[in-house]
């Protein structure tokens, strides 16, 4: 397995931007640490693993996915759910939109007697969560707590 920074064909980013290969399969996967989006090589044109991606994918994440014409591969907006961490997502429209960090916060012991919470002790915090522009995914990531310096 070896990790290596590429150029973002998103952002032009050559900073934040990294390709993971794995030798044995012949696979790689890809993230922009900058304007976030993510890809896989199998995300090809009619592929099944395209397919897949795009049926659990949100209206605005296939409105804004885009194809890397070096790779032949499609790249989406990535949501990061990192459990107690929380999870870093796109919200918005295609022409107007942002990163959100929603984080995970502690139930009242009133909310834990709630049904819809089934005994949990923790939620993640949609109501509140963190708004970030298009390209301060990275900034996004250091408060979640999972990124210090690239």
């Amino acid at each position: 397995m070896a990790e290596i920074k590429i150029t973002c064909p998103h952002c032009l980013s050559d900073k934040h931007c990294f390709e993971e290969k794995i030798d044995i399969e012949n696979f790689s996967s890809y993230i922009c640490f900058n304007c976030g989006f993510m890809s896989n090589s199998t995300y090809t044109r009619d592929s099944d693993a395209l397919s897949k991606m795009e049926s659990s994918s949100s209206e605005l994440m296939k409105e804004i996915k885009f194809f890397d014409y070096e790779r032949e591969i499609f790249w989406f907006p990535t949501i990061l759910n990192m459990g107690k961490f929380g999870m870093i997502y796109p919200e918005g429209k295609k022409d107007n939109w942002n990163w959100k960090l929603a984080e995970v916060r502690e139930l009242s012991e009133e909310e834990q007697k709630d049904p819809k919470y089934e005994g949990h002790e923790h939620t993640l915090d949609l109501e509140n969560a963190t708004t970030y522009g298009q390209h301060e995914f990275v900034d996004a990531c250091k408060k979640m707590g999972i990124v210090k310096d690239l």
